[in-house]
């Protein structure tokens, strides 16, 4: 709708009474508002009516939502009025423009304070459900608190928007550099956000393979004593020093995670422990830990251990140990924690190294299918370099093997489509 209206709110009543046929006594008996009252909102008699009476007078008359609030925000000037309707608004799911426009309004109160006004609105963002609602929001947060000099929910306007952009994992690259932008307003977080923020980029540095900076944001949560997120932070640390080739410190820092007594801790010490033995060349201890810990372990670790062994088998060409672990795989796609980037990654790996399993033993059909499954995994993280290298590989194989072209295009095509479908939820 026009910012311009054409006409009072009283008209707009009127003219839609008049024109479903409706009288002042019907309207007033549908509504539960007295027929006095409509008279005087009609006339315009009442300047400033409240909405709660304006409010079943408009759903007697089908008139929607948002169409109400266009027309009463041009009259509410009062900022308690503006942020009851505001919460009304949101809980009867109105358009994101109309939500928008009502924040805005109450934004604009004159003779308040700017900062408290801010803390209101900010307050009420962090209980909605809905993160597009809130993602809006705290865009026009951060922009009025720009123009306003309010420091301290630019730095929180930009950090709770980050938290909300990383769970598209379509859009990693983007909203990483996102979350480091609010590294800039940093000391204008709570010591909590802080802590929220260093680990959650560590997670997110991590899953785009930038274990330096990784390493940095995981030293600033240890710098918390008491951080809840400590002991994670030193599982991410000790894995990115693995994986720089740095194994002494990764070491070292498995020393102090294996102080912590959480069960997924527990678990990860056994996986790590495998890792090293496997590096330091002690293959069979490496398996005989992840074959005893694939009796017990919980549903959470077993992909990463299973992908782990496979990959031991494969290494060492024990291609019969290989297909016993892959005709009794609980590694399905039903384990995986989709709202977790690490999670996926590790089943994409797996998935790849099933390929690779089905490439030695000569079974190129289904080496193909799982190079091709793995790059959808990928690129629901927007790995984009191990998918086209997945791609690649399932291209090289059914060129270089006697395979269906259609068997390979049919495959191809499902993986296209499906990709186009997660492009179009992100």
């Amino acid at each position: 709708m026009s910012t311009t209206l054409v006409m009072s709110l009283g008209e707009l009543f009127k003219q839609t009474r008049r024109a479903t046929g409706m009288t002042q006594t019907e309207l007033s008996e549908r509504s539960g508002i007295q027929k006095g009252t409509v008279s005087k909102i009609e006339n315009d008699e009442v300047k400033r009516p409240e909405f709660s009476t304006v409010q079943p007078l408009s759903a007697a008359l089908n008139i929607s939502l948002d169409t109400l609030i266009d027309y009463y925000v041009e009259i509410e000037k009062r900022p308690d009025s503006l942020l009851h309707i505001l919460q009304f608004t949101i809980q009867h799911q109105s358009s994101k423009e109309t939500i928008c426009k009502v924040a805005s309004k109450y934004l604009e109160s004159a003779n308040e304070d700017s900062y408290d006004l801010t803390n209101r609105l900010y307050t009420i963002i962090n209980s909605i459900e809905d993160s597009t609602i809130q993602f809006t929001l705290y865009n026009l947060i951060i922009e009025y608190s720009r123009s306003h000099g309010i420091m301290p929910y630019i730095a929180k306007g930009m950090y709770q928007r980050y938290l909300i952009e990383r769970n598209d994992f379509s859009k990693l690259k983007v909203s990483y550099q996102n979350g480091r932008y609010v590294l800039q307003y940093v000391d204008f977080l709570s010591p909590k956000e802080r802590v929220c923020l260093f680990y959650k980029l560590a997670i997110h540095a991590y899953t785009l393979s930038h274990h330096n900076e990784c390493i940095e944001y995981c030293k600033e949560v240890l710098k918390n004593e008491e951080s809840l997120f400590k002991a994670d932070a030193l599982g991410i640390l000790i894995d990115a020093y693995f994986s720089i080739g740095e194994y002494t410190q990764s070491e070292l820092y498995l020393l102090q995670y294996k102080n912590f007594a959480y069960p997924h801790t527990k678990e990860n010490v056994v996986l790590m422990d495998a890792f090293y033995a496997a590096r330091k060349g002690d293959t069979t201890k490496a398996e005989e830990l992840l074959e005893a810990f694939l009796k017990t372990c919980s549903n959470a670790s077993i992909i990463p251990a299973t992908k782990q062994l496979l990959q031991l088998y494969l290494f060492q060409n024990k291609l019969e140990a290989a297909k016993t672990i892959l005709e009794n795989d609980r590694a399905t796609a039903s384990l995986v924690d989709e709202s977790n980037p690490l999670v996926c990654a590790t089943y994409a790996d797996y998935l790849r190294i099933k390929g690779e399993y089905y490439i030695a033993v000569g079974e190129i059909d289904n080496s193909i299918t799982y190079m091709v499954e793995c790059a959808l995994w990928y690129s629901k993280i927007d790995d984009t370099t191990n998918e086209k290298v997945a791609l690649n590989t399932a291209m090289h194989i059914h060129l270089t093997n006697n395979v269906s072209p259609q068997s390979t295009l049919d495959k191809l095509r499902n993986y296209y489509q499906r990709s186009s479908n997660l492009e179009g939820l992100s």
